[in-house]
């Protein structure tokens, strides 16, 4: 993984271990990393509550979605697809486009 990639890669867990640890009352979280298809993706799932539905994302997120989408990635947030928790996803290309 490219250095540059790396270090968005190291704020996506530290953003999302901070808002875990701080907003989800979740007992238990799990952070997964994966490159393939010449991209890397980070998933930090959690077995909390997650924000209240159409809260505002906070800076944090908003400032690691800019610098994702300045790399050609993307972030997606929301509670996971079995509704027991919530899941941070960060996708980010290893190879120049």
């Amino acid at each position: 993984i490219p250095a540059a990639v790396e270090t968005l890669l190291a704020w996506t867990v530290r953003e999302a271990a901070t808002n875990v640890v701080r907003h989800s009352r979740a007992r238990r979280c799990r952070i997964a990393l994966a490159v393939d298809g010449g991209a890397a993706t980070v998933e930090v799932r959690d077995d909390g509550t997650g924000p209240p539905p159409g809260t505002a994302p906070g800076n944090g997120l908003t400032g690691l979605a800019e610098r994702l989408a300045a790399a050609g990635g993307r972030l997606e947030t929301g509670p996971t697809p079995d509704g027991a928790g919530y899941l941070l996803r960060a996708r980010v290309p290893v190879e120049p486009s």
